[in-house]
């Protein structure tokens, strides 16, 4: 740019002196005319080189005034990935978080290492296929892992950029904290708020997207190894019967596998798995139309029953007590036999959630244990 500017001072210097110089001289001055024609040129090739220099001249970008997204400065782990799964940025905190961190690989790539430390893996798998496949949606889960840690998964789509979002939050801490009985009135409550958002997410959805929203919310409601109800949405039914609840009676039903570890370490993981799934269908068909049962946990259920009465509670869990002793379970070329102990308890009136009643029947079932396994015990007697 600076040559230009010499070679336009140049020329312009020229031309004003050639003008002067035709000017200057006499009618008679043969050179007058071919002075003032070469000073007329000059001119214009100082204008043609500032015109030039204008159309060459560097634009300032203009300001887009819009605010870009800076993980680092998030307290959770955030991954941006595109529509179409490819990772695309990662602040330190996912680095952290994620097993085996790799940038270059894909979003299904990238939670592999979480997956492959979960119980059963194939929920999460489907829930990152559904989300992949849904580019409008947005989804919430918890992912145990093997090694005590709980992590929290939030994913939506960054509106109108072709890509997605995902918030990776650490919250053992709080999981533990269930283990306190203060603070556990407090967790069922944001589950239900979190299940209740997660409905109206759902509902508010694309009509396009209606199927697979009908299956994330089977996956977020559902045990994925027995088809039970899981521990929050069996909890939060178990607060509806309670507040449809009118001078009627609830009763609950905790149940538990006996030496299931030996089962496990005797026959197998797999024989494992049958063994909960056969206990599941035996309670599930027991109970039946009179209430319903979920998968609390590991070898641990539990059923509901509004409107039954002590003796018929009794009779159900010892119905269920006597089929699991009488099931054999096989698997592949093993065959073996299992059994289980039973606490039964009653909700009461003056109770605003079913979490006492719970208790009570979980402090039957442990009696039920001490006093020798495979027998069914009432809060009522547990404590006489």
């Amino acid at each position: 740019m600076a040559k230009l500017d010499i070679a336009k001072a140049i020329l312009g210097l020229a031309s004003f002196t050639l003008l002067l110089l035709g000017r200057g001289m006499g009618s008679d001055v043969p050179f007058e005319l071919p002075l003032f024609i070469a000073g007329l040129l000059l001119l214009g090739a100082l204008f043609l080189l500032t015109l030039y220099g204008i159309l060459k001249s560097p634009q300032r970008p203009r300001a887009s005034g819009k605010v870009l997204l800076d993980p680092d400065r998030l307290p959770d782990g955030v991954v941006i990935s595109g529509i179409d799964g490819r990772v695309l940025t990662a602040n330190a905190v996912a680095q952290r978080l994620i097993t085996n961190f790799d940038p270059t690989s894909d979003i299904k790539k990238l939670f592999d290492g979480w997956h492959r430390e979960l119980g059963d893996r194939s929920q999460a798998d489907q829930v990152v296929d559904a989300v992949l496949a849904s580019p409008d949606i947005q989804f919430s889960e918890l992912l145990n892992l093997k090694d005590g840690r709980v992590i929290e998964r939030n994913t939506r789509p960054l509106d109108d950029e072709g890509k997605r979002i995902w918030f990776l939050r650490d919250i053992t801490h709080v999981q533990q904290a269930n283990h306190d009985s203060a603070m556990h009135q407090s967790m069922v409550e944001a589950d239900a708020a979190r299940t209740a958002e997660l409905a109206e997410q759902l509902y508010h959805a694309k009509a396009e997207l209606e199927a697979k929203q009908a299956e994330l919310r089977r996956l977020a409601n559902t045990d994925s190894l027995t088809g039970l109800l899981n521990r929050r949405r069996f909890t939060s039914r178990g607060e509806e019967a309670v507040s449809s609840a009118k001078n009627t009676e609830i009763w609950v039903i905790m149940m538990d596998i006996d030496h299931f570890k030996r089962i496990n370490d005797t026959y197998g993981h797999a024989a494992g798995d049958v063994a909960i799934k056969d206990f599941a269908n035996i309670a599930k068909t027991c109970v039946g139309e009179k209430g319903f049962v979920g998968r609390m946990g590991g070898e641990e259920f539990a059923a509901i029953l509004p409107g039954s009465d002590m003796h018929e509670a009794i009779r159900l869990a010892e119905d269920i007590r006597k089929a699991t002793a009488k099931n054999q379970t096989v698997c592949e070329a093993e065959k073996f036999r299992f059994t289980a102990s039973i606490g039964v308890a009653q909700w009461m009136q003056e109770e605003i959630t079913i979490e006492p009643a719970l208790d009570r029947a979980d402090q039957a079932l442990y009696s039920a244990k001490a006093y020798g396994r495979n027998r069914v015990v009432g809060f009522e007697y547990a404590t006489a």
